[in-house]
């Protein structure tokens, strides 16, 4: 049989255990919390990806036309379309963020890295609206030369609703043409 002393040992110890217990489950829950949390914002994330990639795959199964890929070799490393937050411009600490998708609240950006010198009137851009089948911007010579390097700019959005093609020209030459969208 028990002695007294016994049983307030054993009692004292399951008690303790019962007390360690809770902190264990609750530090369990809380952490399934946090996992749940972090696999819902995860999945969302993944979702909008997804979203954007297949906006992006869409887009880019029928261009209007097929640039040049030896001159855009030619001249290009990179050449990408971005966005930044509505108000905010592109910068070496603000490098936007590559996407083919826009909204009303973002800078549309470009972001490229060229091998050499652009003579000045060589370049020129058009936006193609894909749905109306005409230039949204005509395409438009800029008039200034622009050095080898990496280059990045931004502008607040002004497209309306729609889908759209992003044309870089050098020379007449078709090199660049990004499929995006407006939502």
């Amino acid at each position: 049989m028990l002695n007294k002393k016994s049983i307030y040992i054993t009692s004292g110890v399951l008690i303790l255990l019962v007390f360690m217990l809770g902190f264990i489950l609750a530090g369990c829950a809380a952490q399934n919390k946090t996992v749940a949390s972090t696999t819902t914002t995860t999945e969302a994330k993944t979702t909008a990806a997804a979203e954007t990639t297949k906006a992006e795959a869409q887009s880019t199964e029928q261009l209007s036309e097929q640039p040049d890929k030896a001159k855009y070799d030619e001249y290009f490393t990179e050449f990408y379309l971005g966005k930044l937050p509505k108000g905010t411009d592109a910068n070496p600490s603000n490098v936007p963020v590559k996407t083919n998708v826009f909204t009303s609240e973002d800078q549309f950006c470009t972001v490229w890295t060229q091998k050499k010198d652009i003579p000045s009137g060589s370049l020129s851009g058009a936006i193609y609206d894909t749905v109306a089948k005409k230039d949204l911007e005509p395409k438009t010579a800029f008039n200034m030369a622009i050095s080898a390097g990496g280059h990045m700019g931004s502008q607040p959005l002004t497209y309306p609703q729609g889908k759209y093609e992003y044309k870089l020209y050098i020379d007449d030459v078709l090199v660049v043409d990004i499929p995006f969208e407006v939502r």
